[in-house]
């Protein structure tokens, strides 16, 4: 079973998070165990300690339950049973952070709102819970099937990092998988998309060597890959076209910039994304 912490806030993008959770549960063999973190600005605490202090937190964790709850209830009826979630006051990060060291999930789950802006994407991912996280982060966008997984690859330094995030969570799961060899090229013309055959292609001997280094991995497990891909084309196109599926796998890098190849093509895809340590 996939222990499955899932990050909520009282708000569309963790609702939207959470319905992808309950989705992918009726697939996976899984465990949701909802978490939520109340922010509050220094000055928003009360002044003193003791009683007042005490009062004023239980007023706030009663609060911020009853907004998860009702979150949660509107989705209930869809889900695995849940055990009551967790509510904590203080840093999200560091909350999630030390949650994350006492519970060792499998995988951490929380939304973005989908955008044409790729800051809300970036700023997650260059963020301390991000880096430091130890587990892969899935990152939902939109309310999609997950039941079709892209693991994308650049080099074989991708491969076991992807690929075995892929079998450690979802090896014995009903998902499907197709394995995408990419390169970006700044064009608005569309470069190529094609499958890759036993015996690549004339220009497409490094793309065959990576896939086939995923297919042996996936084959070892017992598992076999749908279609294999070569896509060449910028960025923002790959990106797009890979809204068909409903995760998208790849390895996060250990410093994340605007400038990073992956991480720009991962905020253009629409759908969930799966950061791979």
């Amino acid at each position: 079973m996939i222990n499955t912490l899932v990050s909520l806030d009282a708000d569309l993008a963790s609702s939207i998070a959470f319905r992808y959770a309950c989705r992918l549960a009726e697939l996976v063999d899984m465990h949701l165990q909802t978490i939520h973190v109340e922010e509050v600005e220094k000055e928003g605490y009360p002044p003193g300690s003791g009683w007042v202090r005490s009062t004023w937190e239980k007023g706030l964790l009663q609060t911020a339950q009853e907004e998860i709850s009702q979150l949660i209830n509107t989705e209930k009826s869809a889900c695995p049973p849940l055990d009551a979630s967790t509510v904590l006051i203080g840093d999200r990060e560091e909350e999630l952070l030390r949650e994350i060291e006492k519970e060792s999930p499998d995988v951490l789950l929380e939304g973005v709102l989908s955008s044409f802006e790729a800051q809300l994407f970036f700023q997650k991912v260059r963020s301390k819970l991000y880096k430091y996280a130890p587990c892969p982060i899935i990152l939902v966008k939109n309310l999609v099937d997950p039941g079709r997984v892209a693991l994308l690859m650049a080099d074989s330094k991708d491969v076991r990092s992807v690929v075995m995030t892929f079998l450690t969570l979802f090896g014995q799961s009903k998902l499907t998988v197709d394995l995408v060899y990419y390169t970006t090229k700044n064009s608005e013309h569309v470069q190529f998309k094609k499958a890759i055959a036993d015996t690549p292609e004339p220009g497409l001997e490094f793309a065959g060597q990576v896939i086939g280094e995923a297919k042996a991995m996936l084959a070892e497990h017992g598992r076999t890959a749908e279609a294999c891909w070569a896509i060449q084309d910028a960025s923002r196109k790959i990106g797009e076209s890979l809204g068909e599926y409903g995760l998208v796998g790849a390895r996060s890098p250990r410093g994340v910039s605007r400038k990073n190849v992956m991480m720009d093509l991962l905020s253009r895809v629409p759908s969930a994304t799966l950061l791979c340590k």
